[in-house]
């Protein structure tokens, strides 16, 4: 069986107005439109919905039946499209993974303005390594995540290039290495080198550089926290290598330098990616829209 909505409304209309010509003004029809919709439902039930009596028109007892089941369906699709309707508005979880320096030093203002400008929004937001945002983003449980990397080439991911993201190798004024006009992977022998978590694809850089002219560092210390890496820093623990946006403060105030470095370039990017699978709903592209007007001008 196979009932229209709009049928079941001229219908309805058809029993309230007592006459066909005014339920089709009302709803804009011509009244063979109006005549077509009836016959139709009564030849898909099989049955006959009104009878004249004189000028009068009058509903048989199935019609009688199938009034009250036409006034339930028809509301009952009133409010479905009322609910999807307001799916419009941004509202509900979004997971968002991103690195912590993009986080912190590139994303935080933004972040805050959308939890402002739409407080409808379950904001979500993951710090973590490229390989996990991967993972989660395959299984849909994230639904979309910055990278820093070289370059993101994957058929199941979709990725938008953002802007070229600066890594320097950020050491204390005090460090020895600080007084050379050029540092090379030669020079990071036995120097102490501080790194965030292991996956950033910066560090990775960096460690297969001097894999590859086998330098062997002092000592290695991973912190997972950007913070605490600078702060230990500018003890003069160690060298860094980090995105200068997250040490351009430091920088700006002399309590670290970024070393002259002549080693191999760092290329990174920033990207934003989903799955190519992913619906994205009003209230992932209201997210990618407040990046495209503050990030990509």
């Amino acid at each position: 069986m196979f009932l229209e909505i709009r049928q079941l409304k001229t219908f309805i209309s058809i029993v309230k107005f007592g006459n066909f010509s005014q339920a089709a003004q009302f709803l804009g029809y011509t009244q063979s439109t109006a005549t077509t919709h009836i016959q139709l439902l009564e030849k898909e039930l099989n049955t006959v919905l009104f009878e004249r009596f004189g000028h009068q028109l009058m509903l048989t007892s199935d019609g009688e039946r199938l009034y009250d089941y036409a006034e339930r369906i028809t509301k009952l699709a009133d409010e479905a499209k009322n609910a999807l309707d307001d799916l419009s508005i941004p509202r509900g979880p979004i997971v968002i993974g991103m690195p912590e320096s993009l986080c912190v030093y590139r994303l935080n203002e933004i972040l805050q303005e959308y939890a402002i400008v739409y407080p409808e929004v379950e904001l979500k937001v993951k710090l973590g390594i490229s390989s996990d945002f991967r993972t989660l983003l395959r299984k849909n449980m994230m639904d979309m995540a910055f990278f820093l990397e070289s370059n993101i080439d994957e058929p199941d991911l979709v990725s938008k290039w953002l802007w070229p993201e600066p890594v320097i190798l950020a050491a204390s004024p005090s460090h020895p290495l600080s007084k050379l006009t050029a540092v090379a992977v030669k020079d990071l022998e036995g120097q102490t080198l501080i790194f965030p978590d292991s996956g950033s694809s910066y560090r990775t850089l960096l460690e297969e550089s001097m894999e590859k002219m086998a330098v062997q560092p002092g000592n290695v210390l991973e912190i997972c926290q950007i913070e605490v890496i600078k702060q230990f820093v500018i003890s003069n623990v160690g060298l860094t290598i980090l995105p200068y946006a997250a040490v351009q403060g430091e920088v700006t105030a002399g309590t670290l330098i970024a070393l002259p470095w002549q080693g191999p370039d760092f290329k990174i990017n920033a990207y934003l990616a989903y799955h190519k699978e992913k619906w994205l709903s009003p209230t992932i592209h209201a997210f990618y829209k407040l990046i495209q007007e503050r990030l990509l001008k």
